[in-house]
């Protein structure tokens, strides 16, 4: 049984070189045509720094939400992952992502547009006039809107600006189509924008894809400034809120100081008081508690009237009352600086979200990948054209290559590609007396009857039925083929 060696079939891809390449250039060739009509997609990004950090300590979101236990951990990188998200629909609508304009550009630029109703309508499209110095729309031979060059345009559905460039005097016509169902804002934030953490730090990255490089930039940064603005804007506005149920705290705090430091003024004069009163009339066995609960009188306040009570009936213990006086005090103060902090969060104008790398045009676009293209096609087409090389090869009615050699042979033989092997190994077995279809120096060439060895010498094409009735011919011979490369 004859192997095939990969020798073999470089062989038979060098013998059949214009077949190889032909297949070869076919998926090249593809690869080429694709780059050439793909439209190139552009992949801009725009890094901002999250606002991951505290606006409002824990201890006091605890308290102003009376919470029993603390409050749960949360993924604060993911959760503003999915702000992002949110905020960019607002951003794509503001850009008119999925309103696309078909105009002359020599004489018209879009300065502005936006969506404003996203439907789902199916080849929704809108006749659009250009006169010298109006702009007409159209739904179904109807207006829709009018206005002026460089002012908004609003249309319901969706509004827009746009600039003359050249002076005209004769009506240009153009149309205004929704890409929709095809791309919705919904379809825009799934497969256009791509919003993810770098590594474990705290910085987010913005992707946006489009066709126009510069509208990419336009909608990456302009998503990154509104989760900026709206990161200031809601420190500000949970900072004023903080701020206003901290002010009650306070208020409450300070009147529960203020009741404390009654009763502890109370006990200090009732001091001196009962010095004088054992004096005066001896009395050393009224309680003090007695005497304090005289000196006292302040019916309306309730925090006094508990603090005496149990004052009065020994439950409470002069140094448990400092004790609690002093604990109020350090919390009223608490709140106090807590408020001052939420004042200077409401002032400050720069949120701790920035932005720290605006996105710019990027100098190839991020599909087709040419370069790429071009080397898989290439890899493809080597294994693509020798397969049909080889196909081929054995398909052909005529014996040039050692695979379709060893394909007819049903026995061993020896295949020489280089005549200088060739002839070394004839000689070192002894062989002087061959049949050959071509002759050979040094060698004796003989009828077949007389002959130690069949030679075969593949210098051309040799047609499959001859060569298989000389296979025959000589089917008890020892055989050995050469092919000169």
């Amino acid at each position: 049984m004859n192997y095939i060696s990969l020798i073999d079939i470089i062989i038979t891809i060098y013998k059949r070189l214009k077949i190889f390449l032909m297949f070869l250039c076919v998926p090249v060739f593809f690869s080429l045509v694709y780059i050439l009509i793909t439209k190139p997609i552009y992949n801009p990004s725009a890094i901002v720094k999250a606002n991951i950090y505290e606006t409002v300590p824990t201890w006091i979101a605890d308290l102003l939400q009376q919470r029993l236990v603390p409050s749960t951990p949360v993924d604060r990188m993911a959760s503003q992952v999915e702000l992002i998200k949110v905020l960019s629909k607002n951003v794509l609508k503001e850009n008119g992502v999925n309103i696309d304009f078909e105009l002359n550009k020599s004489y018209f630029k879009i300065v502005e547009k936006k969506t404003i109703i996203d439907t789902i309508r199916k080849n929704l499209n809108f006749k659009i006039i250009f006169y010298p110095e109006s702009i007409l729309v159209f739904k179904k031979n109807k207006i829709l809107c009018s206005g002026k060059f460089e002012d908004t345009i609003n249309c319901n559905y969706f509004s827009f600006v746009i600039k003359k460039l050249k002076n005209f005097n004769k009506p240009f016509e153009g149309k205004v189509v929704y890409k929709n169902p095809l791309l919705t804002i919904d379809d825009w934030i799934k497969n256009r924008i791509n919003v993810d953490q770098i590594g474990i730090s705290d910085l987010i990255k913005i992707s946006v894809e489009d066709y126009d490089p510069e509208y990419a930039v336009k909608v990456a940064n302009n998503i990154a400034k509104e989760y900026v603005n709206y990161s200031l804007e809601e420190e500000r506005r949970l900072a004023r809120e903080t701020r206003k149920r901290l002010e009650v705290f306070y208020e409450e705090a300070q009147r529960r100081v203020d009741s404390l430091k009654k009763i502890i003024k109370a006990l200090k004069v009732d001091t001196l008081s009962l010095v004088t009163y054992i004096l005066d009339f001896g009395l050393g066995n009224e309680p003090m508690a007695r005497i304090v609960e005289r000196y006292f009188n302040n019916p309306g306040d309730e925090i006094l009237k508990k603090v005496s009570r149990e004052y009065v009936n020994k439950s409470l213990t002069l140094e448990e009352i400092f004790s609690a006086y002093n604990m109020l005090v350090g919390q009223r103060n608490a709140l106090m600086s807590a408020i001052e902090n939420t004042k200077l969060v409401e002032a400050k104008s720069v949120s701790v979200a920035q932005i720290l790398d605006y996105a710019v045009i990027p100098p190839k676009p991020k599909w087709p990948k040419k370069f790429l293209l071009l080397i898989l096609s290439f890899v493809f087409g080597i294994i693509f054209s020798t397969i049909f090389t080889l196909i081929f090869d054995r398909m052909d009615r005529n014996v040039f290559t050692p695979t379709k050699l060893k394909s007819i042979l049903n026995e061993n033989a020896k295949v020489f590609y280089n005549y200088s092997s060739l002839k070394f190994y004839l000689i070192s077995n002894g062989f002087s007396k061959i049949y050959s279809n071509e002759k050979i120096d040094n060698f004796e060439n003989v009828n077949l009857e007389e002959a130690e060895l069949v030679l075969i010498v593949l210098r051309k094409p040799i047609i499959e039925d001859e060569f298989i009735n000389f296979i025959k011919l000589s089917k008890n011979k020892e055989k050995v083929v050469f092919i000169p490369v």
